[in-house]
């Protein structure tokens, strides 16, 4: 450590021996570097910055997208079951893709469209467990419906999704404050 620091010295003391500058010189003109150096350093954060904000508003579209091919594999799914399943439908197998697309998709677009700040993480992901309990839920009840039988253990994707989105919303509150 001390031989670094009697370099520096031995190299400000060169410096100063070579340009003819005094000891106030160089402290003037180490200032004005430190000046120089702060400023990019500055410039470069708020680049930064300004991508990172950028980059929210690509959150909202990127979440709609997702939920919008989740939308369009629960009606692929749904129509696939159809096909095997004898003339018997279920509402809830054939509306399965309204739960991620009017529970994600559309707030994801009416976020990026109003160009709303970040969803905290937390909140996002506790309300994409809940979009996927009842989506899930749904799925099952309609295979239920189809095949003719019932379960008693069907009431727990709705509780289940309730308490998530229970998560989501006091996580979105928290991150408010």
């Amino acid at each position: 450590m001390s031989t670094s620091v009697s370099t520096t010295v031995n190299t400000v003391t060169s410096t100063t021996a070579s340009f003819g500058r005094t000891g106030k010189q160089v402290e003037a003109v180490n200032y004005a570097q430190t000046i120089r150096r702060n400023e990019a350093t500055e410039r470069a954060s708020s680049k930064r910055t300004e991508c990172a904000e950028g980059a929210r508003g690509g959150q909202h579209a990127k979440t709609a997208l997702r939920y919008l091919v989740a939308a369009m594999a629960c009606a692929l799914f749904a129509l696939i079951y159809a096909q095997f399943s004898h003339g018997v439908h279920s509402p809830f197998m054939t509306f399965m893709f309204a739960i991620p697309l009017l529970g994600g998709a559309l707030p994801a677009l009416v976020g990026h469209l109003s160009k709303m700040g970040e969803t905290p993480t937390a909140a996002r992901q506790a309300w994409a467990l809940a979009l996927a309990t009842l989506t899930v839920g749904s799925c099952l009840q309609g295979v239920f419906d189809i095949a003719g039988t019932d379960s008693a253990f069907i009431i727990a994707y709705p509780i289940a999704a309730a308490a998530f989105a229970a998560a989501a919303f006091a996580a979105a509150v928290r991150a408010r404050r």
